[in-house]
């Protein structure tokens, strides 16, 4: 996650329409994200490049459900997570927020309690 966090600093131009720059970085979350969950994971679904932001949910290995979202890189850059029912249960349980900083990984497993 070492590149994600460092990209995620960089100011993310604005437009009406998806930029080179945020497909780029959507990708490089997706490998890097994906790549730290895998070895805890039964699934992992990550959206496809939407306007800006990044969401999904993953299946722990104890079928724990989890649904996050990274908001809008132009703005507040937050990680959002809290528990879901399924993989289309958008509402679950309460809202969690994690920093996009060099702690991310330590603090994700902390609030997974992995």
């Amino acid at each position: 996650m070492k590149r994600t966090l460092k990209e995620i600093k960089q100011e993310f131009i604005s437009s009406s329409s998806k930029t080179k720059q945020y497909i780029d970085f959507h990708r490089l979350f997706k490998r890097e994200f994906s790549k730290v969950l895998k070895p805890l994971c039964n699934k992992i679904e990550i959206s496809k490049p939407n306007h800006f932001d990044i969401s999904g949910f993953f299946q722990l290995k104890d079928n724990r459900i989890y649904y996050f979202y990274v908001g809008d890189l132009r703005l507040d850059k937050t990680f959002l997570i809290r528990t879901a029912k399924d993989f289309k249960d958008y509402t679950g349980g309460s809202n969690n927020f994690i920093k996009l900083d060099d702690s991310f990984k330590e603090n994700l497993f902390i609030y997974l309690r992995i």
